[in-house]
């Protein structure tokens, strides 16, 4: 598993079933000494039929995140 700095929390891309259904979320951890843990959803009510799918897509969001963390998107 691949988690990413975004500064206060590490994130990582997830697939959460939820009745048969996936969807990609995108979890936030808190870093220590808080132990809070948070879930995303990617995209609002956007669900997959597979867990693959929903795996690439949270992924593809942490890293989008990441990259706009990095370039200054929570600088005001």
């Amino acid at each position: 598993m691949t988690e990413f700095d975004i500064g206060e929390f590490f994130i990582r891309g997830e697939a959460r079933e939820i009745d048969g259904e996936f969807q990609a979320v995108i979890v936030m951890r808190a870093k220590p000494p808080l132990t809070t843990v948070t879930y995303h959803q990617v995209e609002k009510d956007r669900w997959f039929k597979t867990s693959d799918v929903a795996l690439i897509a949270a992924l593809e969001s942490a890293k989008a995140l990441k990259l706009a963390v990095d370039e200054g998107a929570l600088k005001s």
